[in-house]
C-alpha cells in the first residue's frame, strides 16, 4: 500500500439512474426521470470502465464499498455485474478492497442472478415492507398487482445459493401502526438483519405532508414497541440498524450511519452518465458536484459545493445545542430538516421520534453494554503476537503489515 494512500471511501452508483421495473406509489425516485428527458438510462460500458479506473487505480484507497441502487439495478442484467467485477479485477491492486452491495426490490432474481451473487460475494439488500397485506399496498407492478410473491420467490433463491442479504422496510402510514405484526412476520421467516426508513415526501407545490408519509409522533411510538419486542425475543440474534447505532455509540463512542453524522460527505452518488452528487437525497441540479468522465474524485472532493453541503448538515436548529442527545444524532438526517421555505434549516420532522426512542432505551444501556462485551469476549480471536516482526503479516489476517495493523 502506498505511504499516503487515501482513507477508504463510499460510492453509491445508479446504473440505471431512476428507472424502475415496479411501480411503488411512495417512491420519489422516479420523479428523477425528468432530470434526463433524453437519457436511455442505462450505464455505458465506457463510462463503466472510466469510472472503475478513476475508483480503484487513480484513487488508490485501500478499501472502497460500492452499493449499487436505483431504480432497480438489476435491470441493467447480470453480464453487466460480471463486467463490473472483471474491471475491478483488472484495475485494483492486490492490496485494495472492494466490497459490492445491491439494493434491489427482488423482482428479476432468478437461480443465475442469486449464483452470481454468491460467487461474487456481494451483499444485498432487499425490500420487503412487511406480509403481503401491507407490502403490497404500495410496492405494485406496473399493472397493479401485488410484487410480495416474487419478493419472496427472490429470498429462496438467495438462501438457496448461500447469499448474505438484509432486510429494508419503508415505514409508511400502512404498517407503522403494526410493529408487532412486521417482527412477528420477519422472525418468523427467519430474517436476522433489518433496517426500518421512515417515509418522508412532501408535496412539491403545497409542501403538504404526501399521504404515505409518517409522522414522529408514529415513528417514536414504532421504535419503542419494536425495541420491547427486539429486547425480549432478539437481542443479540436479530441485527436492527437503529438500535445498533444508538448500542455502539454508547459502548465504542463511534457513529456508524450517515445521518447521525455531524457533517455530510461520507460517500458520493454517480449517476447513470457520470454525474455525482453529494447524497442520493439531493440528485438536483443544485448539487451537482461534477461529472467523472470529465473530473477526477479528487477535484469532486474539493468542490466548494460539497464543502456548503456538508456545513449545512453541520449547522443545526436552535434548540439542538442544548438537547442531551446531540452527540449522538447531530441533527438528525438533513433531508428531514426541510422547512417552508425550501431550505434545511429546521429542527428534524422526527426529533421528538428520536428522543422518544433515545429516551426509553436509556434506562437499558448498561445492562446491554454489559452484554455486548461479553459477547464480543466469547468471540475474540485467540491472536499470538510474540516474535512477529514489524513487516511480518499481521496475524490477525487483515492481510497489512504488522506495523501498519495491530502493531501501530
Amino acid at each position: 500500500m502506498p505511504p499516503n494512500a487515501p482513507p477508504g471511501y463510499h460510492l453509491l452508483v445508479k446504473p440505471t439512474g431512476a428507472i424502475c421495473n415496479l411501480d411503488c406509489k411512495y417512491c420519489f425516485f422516479l420523479s428523477k426521470e425528468m432530470l434526463y428527458p433524453d437519457s436511455r438510462f442505462r450505464m455505458a460500458d465506457d463510462l463503466l470502465e472510466t469510472y472503475i479506473i478513476q475508483m480503484l487505480e487513480s484513487h488508490q484507497a485501500p478499501e472502497v464499498a460500492v452499493a449499487w441502487q436505483g431504480g432497480e439495478p438489476t435491470l441493467m442484467g447480470v453480464d453487466f455485474f460480471r463486467e463490473v467485477i472483471e474491471l475491478q479485477k483488472r484495475y485494483g491492486s492486490s492490496w485494495q478492497c472492494v466490497g459490492n452491495s445491491l439494493q434491489t426490490n427482488g423482482i428479476l432474481i432468478d437461480d443465475q442472478w442469486a449464483r452470481f451473487l454468491a460467487e461474487s460475494n456481494f451483499l444485498v439488500g432487499l425490500s420487503l415492507d412487511g406480509p403481503p397485506e401491507l407490502h403490497d399496498r404500495y410496492r405494485t407492478l406496473a399493472s397493479g398487482e401485488g410484487s410480495f410473491e416474487k419478493v419472496i420467490n427472490a429470498v429462496g433463491l438467495l438462501r438457496k445459493h448461500g447469499v448474505e442479504f438484509n432486510i429494508l422496510t419503508l415505514l409508511t402510514d400502512s404498517n407503522v401502526a403494526e410493529p408487532g405484526k412486521l417482527y412477528r412476520f420477519f422472525r418468523e421467516r427467519g430474517f436476522s438483519h433489518l433496517q426500518f426508513v421512515p417515509c418522508f415526501e412532501r408535496d412539491p407545490k403545497t409542501g403538504e405532508d404526501l399521504p404515505f408519509s409518517i409522522t414522529a409522533e408514529q415513528l417514536g411510538e414504532f421504535h419503542c414497541r419494536l425495541f420491547n419486542l427486539w429486547l425480549e425475543d432478539g437481542f443479540p440474534d436479530v441485527s436492527i440498524r437503529v438500535f445498533e447505532d444508538i448500542l455502539i455509540h454508547y459502548i465504542d463512542d463511534a457513529i456508524v450511519s450517515c445521518n447521525w453524522q455531524q457533517r455530510c460527505g461520507s460517500y458520493y452518488v454517480i449517476e447513470h452518465n457520470g454525474d455525482v452528487y453529494p447524497c442520493d437525497f439531493f440528485v438536483y441540479p443544485e448539487w451537482k458536484l461534477g461529472n467523472i468522465v470529465e473530473d477526477s474524485y479528487e477535484e469532486i472532493g474539493k468542490s466548494p459545493l460539497l464543502k456548503e453541503f456538508a456545513d449545512m448538515k453541520a449547522a443545526v436548529a436552535g434548540g439542538c445545542e442544548s438537547c442531551r442527545w446531540l452527540s449522538f444524532c447531530h441533527g438528525d438526517c438533513t433531508k428531514f430538516r426541510l422547512d417552508d421555505g425550501g431550505a434545511y434549516e429546521n429542527q428534524s420532522a422526527y426529533c421528538e421520534a428520536r428522543k422518544m426512542l433515545f429516551d426509553h432505551i436509556e434506562p437499558y444501556f448498561e445492562s446491554l453494554k454489559e452484554k455486548v462485551l461479553d459477547i464480543r469476549r466469547q468471540n475474540r480471536p485467540r491472536v499470538q503476537y510474540a516474535g512477529v516482526g514489524r513487516n511480518d503479516p499481521c496475524p490477525c489476517g487483515s492481510g497489512l503489515k504488522y506495523k501498519r495493523c495491530c502493531g501501530r
